[in-house]
C-alpha cells in the first residue's frame, strides 16, 4: 500500500476519535516512543548522562540539528556542571503535568 494511502487511513482513523480519546492515543505514542528511545540508549551501552540527553534528543526530536541542538546541550552542559541537571528522567511527566509546565 502507498504511504499516501496509509496516511488517508490514519488520519481517518484520527478524525473518528472523539477529542477525550484523540488526547489518550496521543499519550500512549508518547509514552511508547519514550520507552523505544530509551530501550535503544540501554542497547547502545555506557554514555555520560549528556552523551545520553543527546542520544534521546535526536532520536524523540529528529528536526532538532544543528545550532538549535547544540544550543540545547550547551544549557544541559551548564545546568549539569551548576548541579542543577542530573540527566533526563526514564518516564516521561503525566499528560496533565506536561500541559501544566508547558
Amino acid at each position: 500500500m502507498p504511504a499516501d494511502d496509509v496516511q488517508r487511513l490514519v488520519d481517518e482513523s484520527v478524525r473518528a476519535l472523539t477529542p477525550e480519546q484523540r488526547s489518550r492515543r496521543a499519550l500512549e505514542l508518547r509514552r511508547l516512543a519514550f520507552a523505544r528511545v530509551w530501550a535503544a540508549a540501554e542497547q547502545a551501552g555506557p554514555m555520560t548522562e549528556l552523551e545520553r540527553a543527546r542520544f534521546i534528543l535526536r532520536r524523540l526530536y529528529p528536526e532538532l540539528e544543528g545550532p538549535r541542538l547544540e544550543a540545547v546541550m550547551a544549557d544541559l552542559a551548564a545546568r549539569e556542571r551548576a548541579g542543577i541537571w542530573r540527566g533526563f528522567k526514564r518516564e516521561p511527566p503525566a499528560f496533565e503535568e506536561a500541559e501544566e509546565t508547558g
